[in-house]
């Protein structure tokens, strides 16, 4: 089912996504955070498109065939009664006239209540499984897409659960899952939500291909009407609603006027005790200061010819703090547009803040991020702006 040498397993859930190489010492993990993903849907897929670009650089991910495994908390699912084997795409629902015809209804409805606005779907059957399986097209074909810019192509997006037992996916990608998954390359074929049809316009697609002429917008595509409809109802009722509230604090503000004028009258017939307040003198102790161990932290800065200065001055920096390990290095890979700095789990957090401090003197604007390693390394890649 994999179609090239070093193949690529995506797990995606619903707090980030973890690959598997076997060109890679670990399984690097990307944490989705909510200024890139909130509730599953994409918030700003520029950006999250250049860090997902920036994490595959940064862990030397080789170009191959990717298989994507969905976890069960980032899909919709609805069983149907069990009728025939044979996996059949959503959109040849509306050409189906045997035993799907009874499930077409069904299955629309479903795929309209799904909150967004673009789904990939599918129709999975089995012997005994008659399941529609929906997921978010955005979420998905970002992270996707950063790995086919990057020449990499996809192969099958899987539902999990179509393991059953053998993999247990609820503690992450494992490299026990991963040999379940490459040796079952039949439960790829017969869960994935695409067609090889589908596969061939999504490379197709970054090469300029109009959306118009691409099917697969067809199959994700839902109707909108009843959802634009309720959400215009929504809104006219909070108007009215807010309208009403507005009219009785005006009211109750007129009232407390009045009763605020009628308390002054008294107010001026009755003498008032003006209590003599003290100053209190105050000391604050200095802030404590945490010693930081950085003598076996080691820290890579990369950057292109033009920011050789930005590199030297934060080098210097460091050198400041105590920290011995310092690498400059001018990157012979191409640079990202914008700078990063990737620290391995166990740097403490007080090196991490005082490290962040030191780059912001320099860069204003960079993206933290964290690996899986324990080496105590820190990667800093200066990017173009």
């Amino acid at each position: 089912m994999l179609s090239k040498s070093h193949p690529i397993i995506l797990f995606i859930d619903r707090f980030g996504f973890s690959v598997y190489q076997d060109t890679l010492t670990n399984i690097p993990k990307f944490n989705f955070t909510p200024d890139l993903v909130a509730n599953l849907d994409v918030v700003n897929a520029e950006q999250f498109t250049t860090l997902v670009s920036t994490f595959i650089q940064i862990n030397k991910i080789v170009p191959s065939g990717i298989a994507v495994i969905l976890s069960d908390d980032v899909i919709y699912i609805k069983d149907l009664a069990v009728s025939a084997p044979k996996p059949i795409p959503v959109q040849d629902l509306k050409t189906t006239s045997n035993n799907d015809g009874e499930h077409k209804d069904e299955v629309e409805s479903f795929l309209e209540n799904i909150p967004f606005e673009e789904v990939l779907a599918r129709v999975i059957k089995t012997e005994n499984l008659n399941r529609v399986v929906a997921v978010n097209k955005d979420l998905i074909m970002t992270i996707i897409n950063a790995f086919i810019e990057k020449g990499s192509s996809i192969d099958a997006i899987t539902p999990g659960f179509m393991y059953g037992q053998n993999v247990n996916f609820a503690t992450g990608l494992t490299a026990n899952g991963v040999q379940v998954i490459l040796g079952n390359a039949e439960i790829l074929r017969l869960g994935n939500l695409l067609t090889d049809q589908e596969k061939m316009i999504l490379c197709q697609d970054l090469k300029g291909v109009e959306a118009d002429s691409s099917p697969v917008d067809a199959v994700g595509k839902k109707p909108q009407n009843r959802r634009q409809y309720v959400l215009a109802g929504i809104f006219i009722i909070l108007l009215v609603i807010l309208g009403v509230v507005y009219f009785i604090s005006q009211r109750s503000d007129e009232n407390s006027q009045v009763k605020a004028s009628a308390a002054s009258s008294v107010e001026n017939i009755v003498p008032t005790v003006v209590p003599t307040i003290i100053p209190v003198m105050t000391t604050t102790s200095s802030a404590t200061v945490v010693p930081i161990n950085s003598k076996t932290v080691n820290i890579i800065i990369s950057h292109d010819a033009q920011s050789s200065t930005i590199a030297a001055s934060l080098k210097t920096d460091f050198s400041g703090m105590g920290i011995q390990n310092i690498t400059d290095e001018v990157s012979e890979v191409s640079i990202p547009e914008k700078s990063s700095v990737v620290f391995s789990q166990n740097i403490s957090a007080d090196l991490r803040s005082s490290i962040v401090a030191e780059i912001k003197k320099l860069l204003p604007s960079f993206s933290i991020l964290e690996n899986q390693d324990s080496n105590s390394m820190v990667n800093i890649s200066i990017g173009k702006s």
